[in-house]
């Protein structure tokens, strides 16, 4: 567990996801970033700098999508942020773009917003127990070689997603109250500049 003091779990505390995240974790090390808090399940992420990480499409992946989670099974309640750029059109379309995980319980089990370069829109994904849905969506038309700002909230079970101080999205769904955040991406070439959570401690106990 983190060595929080009791007066301190009562306060949102902020999470740097990439230059030194802090967070111990029930799974075996896996190492991304030369970290060991994060769960690779599949990809090519590189570390450019201690804040920017490049995740390359991978051409033998029959799926293209790449998944690195990091957190805890325990959060609930939290803030999710991300600067994000799109290198590459989608080798594949009309699938690719960027996608941002969060409740993430397993690998069947999941929350993820999606933004598609090629359908130009954002997709919110629910998989629970390994079937897929798309539970809400917004068109939004994203250019190539140009950063955006997301913010992912996520309140007891109300999901929102907020692009450049823009609110696009806002859903109410239940099914998966608690788990980790991740970042992917699919069929493209993706940067991440910035990546953090902002968590109450108490959700680390």
């Amino acid at each position: 567990m983190c060595d929080l003091d009791t007066e301190d779990r009562k306060k949102p505390i902020e999470i740097d996801l990439l230059s030194s995240p802090k967070i111990i974790q029930k799974w075996d090390p896996q190492f991304l970033l030369r970290q060991n808090c994060w769960k690779v399940f599949s990809g090519k992420w590189e570390l450019q700098s201690p804040n920017r990480v490049i995740y390359h499409r991978d051409t033998k992946l029959k799926q293209g999508e790449s998944v690195a989670i990091i957190g805890s099974r325990k959060w609930n309640d939290f803030t999710l942020q991300a600067r994000f750029k799109l290198l590459t059109d989608s080798i594949k379309p009309p699938e690719g773009g960027v996608i941002l995980y969060f409740l993430f319980k397993n690998i069947r089990n999941y929350y993820s917003f999606h933004f598609c370069l090629f359908k130009e829109k954002v997709e919110l994904i629910k998989r629970l127990r390994g079937v897929w849905s798309i539970i809400a969506e917004q068109d939004y038309a994203f250019e190539t070689q140009k950063d955006y700002w997301i913010t992912i909230r996520t309140s007891s079970g109300v999901h929102q997603c907020h692009l450049d101080g823009r609110k696009l999205l806002e859903i109410t769904d239940k099914d998966i109250s608690k788990g980790c955040v991740g970042i992917g991406g699919k069929y493209c070439d993706v940067e991440f500049s910035r990546l953090s959570v902002s968590i109450s401690s108490n959700s680390f106990y």
